[in-house]
This record gives structure tokens, C-alpha cells and sequence, in this order.
């Protein structure tokens, strides 16, 4: 028993050809497997735009973007007969829906249904290759264990054994990435990347074997190699490492979708849609020294100074109540008697001046523009005796409590040099 994610870059006539050669090879080894799929790359963005302007002309956009999939696989395959005409007729009754309705449950089921679109395609093009083929519904797999009213809710999710009574009567299961439904069966969805998740929780809830997340990358660098071009590719990575790069920033999975499998000690396979995949990292219980390092871009630093915190008491929940109250997150936290740093990725610059002049009014603030690069290592201590501080120029040091990273603020326009400067220095 595999399961299969295809993210959405691979929603492509190279990455259901690669597919299709998975679905061949399971009925030839009398293998189950669950495929889940990801909407076809740049889809969400156009729903989520849809709701916030109403304009039609990005709903209009996302059909585009599925029926050029469609033609590029006629021109493949000759007609493959693919109709998604329903379909549409039912996100544009949703999307009417919403010019009269905020309703977040609505919005999940808009934004969502760009995997419905991607599952429905890829369906209809291999159903004819067996019976034993089904289309299956992630809001039916994928549920939260609580009721909520957010949109993108940080709540507990896990896979229903139903997913397992449908293994019993097929072979190849093809569904959802992305969405789920709360306990009333209220359409919910998953944070963005979500589907690397929705993939996990499958594994998890069906013992699987391993779990294979095909993207645009051949697996995990020890940075970014559009940036540091002597990255290089690590070929076994422990599961709490790659959890932890993924907080920090690293692009290949999504931070909540490593534990459903580290719990059961699945391995994760990272595949390349675009390459011959001779070299691939591996997620798994590896004790191998390794490190990576990662950059998260646009995070506002808070410097907030008050003589009187020295020997004073209550500033901390004082100042983190007004984050808390505009529900501003916060990432990295530092102190000192006179100071407390910290740093928030939110981006909405009404909401971030309206608490630097709260702030303002008890304490003296600085608000500036940042990045944080962070090193993360499960051998911290090895690779950051490597590093001279003085050659880098930080506004901010901090140290994970768990020992693996070591992250530096830093300003923006030098995010890059000081990615290559760390790497070079403990390369």
C-alpha cells in the first residue's frame, strides 16, 4: 500500500503520463494506492482572488487554466472525452452564491474546488484503464476533530477508516489534496500546501507502505540551489529536521505533514515530476549529520525598549496581549532586561502600524522590514562553530530551544549573500 501526492506544478501532461505508468505498475504487483492530487498550479491563487475582489474574471481564469490541461491531453491522447462542463456550471452557482453569502464554509468549498476540478480530469482520463479505479472525496477521508468558523482553522485533523473499507474494493483510489470537512461534515480546507497533509493523514489512517510527494524539486538541498549554485542534495533526512526546515522556510513540504508519518514510521519519498529521479532525498528515521539553510522573506522586527522592565514584571504579557489582540503571530522572540525583540511574517501593514502606535503610546518601538535566514541542523553545534559572526550582518541572533537552528535577522536587500555567506562558511 503507496500513496501518491502530485502537487500542482505536476498537474501536467508529463506528470499524469508519469502517473498513469504508477496505476500500471500497482495492478501489475498487486498493489493498492492512494493518489492524491493537488490543484492544477496557480488555481488556488485565482479563487482566493476571487473572493476578495468578486470579480468573475478569476473564476473565468482557473476554467482556463483546467481546460488548457484538457486540450494538452487530447493533443496527447486523441478526444479523451473529458467533460468538467458540470463542474463549472457548480462553482459558478458557488461563486454567485458568495456575491449574497460570507459564509466560511462557502469560501472553503470556492477555494477548494480546484482540487475537485484537477481529480475530476485525471479521473475521467484513466477510469477506463480498470474498474478498479475510483474516484474517491476528501471531504468524506480528511476531517477535523472540532467544529470551527475559520478559514484556514489550526485544528486537529485525521483520515476516517472509511478510506479503508474503499481499499477493500479497489485497487487505485484518486482524490483530494486540500480539502476536508468538520464532525457536521462542514467543507473545510486545509492550510496552503495543504495537500502534502491531506497525503500524511492517508498514510497514516492505511499503514502504508511509503509516501511519494512528486514535485518540481528532486528532494531536500542543503539550500537553495537557484541561490547557492554548489547546494547540495541530501539523500536522507531525519523527520523532525525536515519539520523544523519547513517552519523555517524551506519550500518542499508542509510543516504539519511530517508527524502522521513519523508516528508510524513511514518513509517519505521525494520524486522529481520533471527528471529522471536518479537522486532523491528520503524522510525518515536517518541519523545522518546534516544541515540546511533556509530564508523566510518579508517579516517585520519589533524592537520594544522600556527602562522600567528592569526588574519590573508583566511587560512580556503586556506587550504580547496587543499582538495577541490584533492577531498578529509572532516568530521569533529574544530579551534582554531593557528590550524584547521579536519578529511576525504578517503582512497586512494597516494591521502591523495600528500596533507599532499602540506600543507606542508605553514603550519606545522600532517596526523594520526584514528577512530571517536560519541554519538548521540536527548537529547545531558542529556546523555554528563554523560561522564567524562578525562577518555577518545581523540585527538579531536566536537560538532554538530544541538546538537545531540558529536564525539571524537580517535586512532584506541582503537575504541572498547571507544565505551563500553561511552556506560557504560550514559547507
Amino acid at each position: 500500500m503507496k500513496v501518491i501526492k502530485f502537487g500542482g506544478t505536476s498537474q501536467s501532461v508529463e506528470g499524469y503520463i508519469k502517473l498513469i505508468d504508477i496505476i500500471h505498475q500497482s495492478f501489475n504487483k498487486n498493489e493498492k494506492i492512494v493518489i492524491v492530487l493537488s490543484a492544477v498550479s496557480g488555481v488556488t491563487n485565482l479563487l482566493e482572488k476571487y473572493l476578495q475582489t468578486k470579480d468573475m474574471k478569476y473564476i473565468d481564469e482557473a476554467i482556463r487554466k483546467n481546460n488548457n490541461l484538457i486540450g494538452q491531453l487530447n493533443d496527447k491522447y486523441g478526444n479523451t472525452g473529458i467533460d468538467i462542463n458540470t463542474l463549472i456550471m457548480n462553482l459558478f452557482t458557488l461563486a454567485n452564491e458568495f456575491l449574497t453569502n460570507n459564509d466560511v464554509h462557502l469560501k472553503a468549498q470556492i477555494i477548494g474546488f480546484g482540487e475537485v476540478l484537477s481529480t475530476n480530469i485525471f479521473y475521467q482520463l484513466v477510469k477506463s484503464i480498470d474498474s478498479q479505479i475510483i474516484l474517491g472525496n476528501s471531504y468524506q477521508f480528511i476531517k477535523a476533530r472540532k467544529e470551527t468558523c475559520k478559514l484556514y482553522p489550526c485544528l486537529e485533523f485525521y483520515c476516517s477508516d472509511v478510506i479503508n473499507q474503499f481499499l477493500i474494493n479497489y485497487q487505485v483510489i484518486i482524490t483530494q489534496g486540500f480539502i476536508a470537512s468538520t464532525p457536521s461534515n462542514k467543507p473545510i480546507i486545509l492550510g496552503r500546501g495543504g495537500s502534502d497533509t491531506t497525503g500524511a493523514l492517508i498514510a497514516n489512517a492505511t499503514n502504508a507502505k511509503e509516501y511519494q510527494v512528486w514535485t518540481d524539486v528532486n528532494g531536500i538541498y542543503t539550500a537553495d540551489p537557484r541561490i547557492v549554485k554548489d547546494a547540495v542534495l541530501m539523500k536522507e533526512v531525519k523527520y523532525d529536521l525536515v519539520q523544523e526546515m519547513a517552519g523555517m522556510g524551506a519550500k518542499v513540504m508542509h510543516p504539519y505533514s511530517i508527524l502522521p508519518c513519523q508516528q508510524k514510521d513511514i518513509p517519505i519519498k521525494l520524486f522529481n515530476t520533471f527528471s529522471d529521479n536518479l537522486e532523491n532525498t528520503i524522510i525518515s528515521n536517518s541519523k545522518d549529520n546534516v544541515f540546511c539553510v533556509t530564508a523566510q522573506k518579508n517579516v517585520m522586527l519589533f524592537k520594544i525598549t522600556s527602562m522600567c522592565m528592569w526588574d519590573g514584571y508583566g511587560f512580556v504579557y503586556d506587550i504580547f496581549k496587543r499582538f495577541s489582540d490584533k492577531k498578529v503571530n509572532v516568530n521569533i522572540i529574544t530579551t534582554s532586561q531593557f528590550t524584547i525583540s521579536t519578529t511576525t511574517d504578517e503582512t497586512d501593514m494597516n494591521i502591523l502600524n495600528e500596533l507599532y502606535e499602540e506600543l507606542s503610546e508605553k514603550y519606545q518601538v522600532e517596526m523594520s522590514s526584514n528577512s530571517i535566514v536560519s541554519l538548521v541542523s540536527n548537529n547545531l553545534k558542529m556546523y555554528d562553530e563554523k560561522i564567524n559572526l562578525n562577518k555577518i550582518m545581523y540585527q538579531l541572533v536566536h537560538y532554538s530551544p530544541n538546538n537545531m537552528t540558529v536564525s539571524y535577522v537580517v535586512e532584506s536587500n541582503i537575504t541572498e549573500h547571507v544565505i551563500k555567506q553561511i552556506h560557504d562558511l560550514i559547507k
